[in-house]
């Protein structure tokens, strides 16, 4: 039976102890070695940690048991949850506020054609026009940025954008694996948003804060045929979602109430366009290209 998500009283005191991430940061570092040398017994996880005092370094290991630690044959293993939160404190989803200064791109607003601008604060990665709104607006962890230009985080989260949209299309959330659906139509979207007059479909988790408007032409992004489609354009994943060839700029979108499928969406970035029928859970019913 799983539980209710909410965080035990176990989980805050991990984040808000020292020696006890030391002891997560130490089996994560082990952990790619323990596949071949084994996981590190209580004395050889202490050196590591640097506790001389044997009974608190205990006290603190046994607190993090079992819900962060695993002891298998007087060895320490990391739990899931150990290394998703070493990885999480690695990423920089607790650090201080990181920013990356504003910056033109090589995309256009599809209003006014003035460049569009990017810029990272918040840990969010931001796209737009100064003038007419967001054309994105992607959760980024501070470690995206680093030793990257503002060009290839933008590139990244693009294509992240397209995987997220795989999972929710089979109705797990990418964040947390809980459900997660897809729905349309969506009446309206913030007024800050850059596309208008397109219709709109919305992502939402059952369990996590996962829940956004995008485009109902979006829902097919990282869908094989339509990668294709845009590489035979010499066009790539970017321009799926930015630029005059937004798949929400060259496609049209019609709804069905009476029979199924309960949508279609033709793509017509070419004179043979790519026809993707969705049925009322928002999933791939069927595509073609005529």
């Amino acid at each position: 039976m799983a539980n209710s998500g909410e965080p035990s009283d176990g989980t805050y005191s991990v984040l808000t102890d020292e020696t006890r991430l030391r002891i997560l940061f130490a089996l994560a570092e082990q952990y790619n070695d323990a596949w071949s040398s084994g996981c590190p017994s209580f004395s050889e996880l202490r050196d590591r940690v640097g506790v001389e005092d044997t009974s608190r370094f205990s006290y603190h290991l046994d607190e993090l048991q079992d819900e962060f630690v695993h002891k298998v044959d007087g060895q320490y293993r990391p739990q899931v949850a150990a290394l998703e939160i070493v990885a999480a404190i690695r990423a920089g989803m607790y650090d201080k506020e990181v920013m990356v200064d504003q910056q033109q791109i090589d995309y256009d607003c599809l209003h006014c054609e003035g460049a569009l601008v990017a810029c990272y604060r918040d840990h969010y990665l931001y796209v737009g026009c100064p003038d007419h709104g967001a054309a994105i607006a992607y959760p980024t962890p501070p470690r995206a940025v680093v030793d990257r230009s503002l060009e290839e985080v933008i590139d990244l989260s693009l294509r992240k954008h397209a995987c997220d949209l795989r999972l929710l299309r089979q109705g797990v959330c990418p964040h947390c694996w809980g459900t997660a659906e897809l729905s349309f139509p969506r009446d309206s979207v913030p007024d800050s948003y850059l596309l208008d007059n397109v219709p709109y479909a919305t992502a939402m988790c059952d369990v996590c804060w996962l829940s956004y408007p995008l485009p109902v032409a979006h829902l097919v992004l990282g869908h094989s045929a339509v990668d294709q489609l845009y590489a035979d354009h010499g066009l790539g994943p970017a321009d799926t979602q930015l630029g005059p060839h937004d798949l929400a700029r060259v496609s049209a979108v019609d709804y069905y109430e009476s029979k199924p499928p309960a949508a279609r969406l033709t793509i017509g970035l070419s004179d043979q366009p790519l026809v993707f029928e969705l049925d009322e859970n928002v999933r791939i019913h069927d595509y073609w290209q005529t």
